[in-house]
């Protein structure tokens, strides 16, 4: 199958996680792409091709040497939909991109686009993300065993599949087994510039806030009534107001607001917090419980309830004591002509789990832009040359 074509019927199954159903995976519709990825992991001659109960897809391909991992995640960010996805495929002049009437992908606003002159992208019609966030990952670890099958004569090293679920809500590797992974090291393929290898990402904590005030008719509720919505409000004010996403970049790190719903008897507030540094992501809890007192303090009578959970790790201190994984990526960027560069990932992948885990698995991209909007796009001749680069790194 052409490698534009595979992606394109991967992006318009919808596959879009959720952080509201507490199970694994959140969303049945994940399965819908497993199942066909399994299917055509069979046909490609991966002959231990199966879904586990959770959704995840596991694969195997005997070679030579090193066993090597490769990983997608089959679900979609949450912030806008991915429920019929129109691709189009454009060649990009320079001038802005036309998505719909109401919509365009503006160089003024993403000035990254220059670099793409003269290239073919795969845009939205404005109404949905695209989803190679990281169906483009797919594309190309599929796209990489039919390289093999149809060219027996190359040799390879042992490759394990995995393709996960829930990556979009910190629990792609929930329930990942290491052992029907079994490999020695492996990358993460879910990034976007194809010349990254990157192996330092946030910490990552979610925090859960639940709020019940004092509901009394507002008439009557001179020093009685408390509103749980003011509480709320009280809460985030006493957060660092310069720590925002708004407001950080490069190193820094962040609090962010992801949700803030209720009633003025019972509110809830969901925080994530981010940051490369152990201690900086510490000392951010300390603000979180922090402003929790203060206001507990002033609204004496409110009950406050809150939990913090870890959702990923930097998988730096990891992969730095296995450096062999980045020197072979490295060795095969160069061999296809782009100089490796390694940056910080302000978010996380799987890879930095299944590190921690004890597996090394730093992240390299797809080609794929604007991951998690309407804007997101993918850069054809990028995505087939990291293809290619995938080959190199595998073959014995």
């Amino acid at each position: 199958m052409n490698s534009i074509d595979r992606f394109i019927k991967y992006v318009k199954i919808n596959t879009q996680s959720s952080d509201k159903t507490g199970t694994t995976p959140s969303t049945e519709c994940q399965k819908d792409l497993a199942r066909i990825l399994v299917q055509e992991l069979l046909e490609l001659g991966l002959n231990d091709a199966h879904m586990d109960k959770y959704g995840n897809v596991y694969a195997h391909l005997e070679g030579e040497g090193d066993k090597v991992g490769l990983n997608a995640h089959m679900d979609t960010a949450l912030e806008v939909t991915d429920v019929d996805v129109n691709p189009k495929l454009v060649k990009f002049d320079g001038n802005d991109v036309v998505l719909s009437k109401e919509c365009k992908l503006s160089i003024k606003e993403f000035p990254q686009l220059k670099k793409h002159i003269d290239h073919s992208l795969i845009v939205t019609d404005g109404t949905t993300l695209l989803g190679a966030d990281d169906k483009a990952g797919i594309g190309i670890i599929m796209s990489v065993l039919e390289f093999f099958k149809n060219n027996p004569n190359v040799k390879h090293k042992n490759i394990s599949v995995a393709f996960t679920v829930d990556e979009e809500i910190g629990e792609g590797a929930l329930h990942f087994d290491l052992n029907k992974m079994n490999a020695d090291y492996a990358y993460t393929i879910d990034g976007s510039n194809i010349d990254c290898i990157d192996y330092e990402n946030f910490n990552a904590k979610k925090v859960n806030i639940t709020i019940k005030g004092v509901s009394i008719h507002p008439g009557e509720g001179k020093n009685a009534l408390i509103n749980a919505i003011l509480v709320g409000k009280e809460i985030l004010n006493k957060l660092p107001q310069n720590e925002t996403p708004f407001d950080s970049s490069d190193d820094q790190g962040y609090w962010h607001v992801t949700d803030f719903s209720g009633t003025s008897e019972t509110a809830s507030i969901e925080i994530i917090l981010r940051d490369f540094d152990k201690k900086n992501i510490e000392n951010r809890v300390k603000d979180i419980e922090f402003a929790i007192d203060f206001a507990k303090n002033i609204y004496k009578t409110a009950q406050i309830n809150y939990n913090i959970k870890d959702q990923y790790f930097n998988m730096k201190e990891y992969v730095e004591k296995n450096k062999k994984v980045v020197e072979l990526a490295e060795d095969a960027l160069r061999k296809n002509g782009l100089t490796p560069k390694h940056t910080k990932i302000r978010g996380g992948t799987d890879g930095a789990t299944l590190s921690k885990m004890g597996l090394t698995t730093p992240n390299l991209g797809t080609g794929s832009y604007n991951h998690h909007g309407r804007f997101e796009y993918l850069d054809v001749e990028e995505y087939n040359k990291m293809i290619d680069v995938v080959i190199d790194i595998l073959k014995e």
